[in-house]
């Protein structure tokens, strides 16, 4: 996001389930606009990942199929 100079995260300690967020923006741009945009990429990229994921075991699965006929 160019308005965003910083962004980055620490996970507190491995057994919390916590993390801590830090982002700073330029301007007057509040911080949780863009973390709600990052989130909300996020979650396009990762159902993106699975989509192909589960289009590429079911195409080879249908190939196994076809080998043992």
């Amino acid at each position: 996001h160019p308005d965003v100079e910083f962004c980055g995260y620490c996970i507190t300690h491995p057994s919390e389930s916590k993390i801590n967020f830090r982002i700073q923006t330029r301007g007057a741009l509040p911080a949780v606009e863009p973390f709600r945009k990052g989130l909300n990429d996020l979650m396009g990229v990762c159902q993106h990942v699975l989509n192909t994921f589960e289009r590429s075991m079911k195409e080879f699965r249908a190939q196994k199929e076809e080998e043992m006929q």
